[in-house]
C-alpha cells in the first residue's frame, strides 16, 4: 500500500510539470493573439528631446518694412531720373547765368511774365517747378482760372522736387505760378518746366518775381 502512495505521488509531479511545459510553449506561438514581440536591437539610438523652437514674431515685419523701402527708393530715383529729362541744355544754360547773377547781386526786374499760348489734346498740364537759387525758403501758389490749385509750395532742389498735375477743361485754361513768399533773398527765383501726359515738353523757363508778381500761360485744351 505504503508503495502505491509513493508511485501515485510521482506520476502526480511528473503530469504537472508536463503541463507547465506545455502552457509554456503555448504562449510563445505567433497564432496567439493579443501577443506582441518586440526585438530590441543592440545599436538602436536613445530619442532625444526636440529643442524648443525660438519663433521672432518680428522677422516678417521687418521684411514687410525693408521691401516697402525699397520701393520707395525705387519711386524717388525714378522721379528724380524723370526730373532731370525735363531740364532741357537751354534751361541748364539759364540757370547757370541766373545763379551768376543772384551771387554778384545784380538789379533784376521783377514784374509778371506772360509766357504766352499753348494748345493740346492732353486731358493735364503737369507743372515741374524748383528752385534754381539758393534754396532759401521761396513758395509760390498755382493757379487756374484765378482758384488756387495748390497754395505755399516750398520750392527745393530739382532732384527733391514732384510734378503737379493741373486738370484741363475743354477750351481755355488760365494757369499762374504766383509767387508768395520770397524766402530769405530776394527775389523768388524758380526754374519750371510745362509737359503734358505724354511727357512732352509745352514750356520751360526761368522767373524772378517779387512777391505777389506772377507767371502766366494760356492753355487751350482741344477735343481728343
Amino acid at each position: 500500500m505504503k508503495n502505491k502512495l509513493i508511485l501515485f505521488i510521482l506520476f502526480t509531479c511528473v503530469f504537472s510539470t508536463s503541463n507547465a511545459f506545455a502552457q509554456l510553449d503555448k504562449n510563445n506561438g505567433a497564432s496567439n493573439k493579443g501577443k506582441i514581440k518586440a526585438v530590441i536591437l543592440n545599436n538602436a539610438k536613445p530619442v532625444e528631446k526636440p529643442k524648443s523652437i525660438e519663433l521672432k514674431g518680428n522677422n516678417g515685419f521687418k521684411q514687410a518694412y525693408d521691401n516697402e523701402q525699397k520701393k520707395l527708393k525705387k519711386k524717388q530715383e525714378e522721379e528724380k531720373r524723370l526730373n532731370k529729362e525735363l531740364l532741357t541744355t537751354e534751361l541748364l544754360r539759364k540757370i547757370k547765368f541766373q545763379k551768376f547773377i543772384e551771387k554778384n547781386t545784380f538789379q533784376i526786374p521783377m514784374i509778371d511774365k506772360d509766357i504766352g499760348v499753348f494748345r493740346t489734346n492732353s486731358r493735364n498740364i503737369n507743372l515741374l517747378s524748383f528752385d534754381f537759387g539758393r534754396i532759401d525758403g521761396d513758395k509760390i501758389t498755382i493757379l487756374k482760372n484765378g482758384k488756387p490749385i495748390k497754395e505755399n509750395i516750398i520750392l527745393k532742389d530739382y532732384y527733391k522736387t514732384k510734378s503737379i498735375t493741373i486738370p484741363l477743361d475743354i477750351g481755355f485754361n488760365k494757369i499762374e505760378i504766383k509767387a508768395t513768399d520770397e524766402g530769405s533773398y530776394r527775389p523768388n527765383t524758380g526754374a519750371f518746366t510745362l509737359f503734358d501726359d505724354y511727357k512732352k515738353e509745352v514750356f520751360s523757363d526761368l522767373w524772378e518775381l517779387a512777391k505777389g508778381a506772377k507767371v502766366i500761360a494760356h492753355i487751350i485744351r482741344e477735343k481728343d
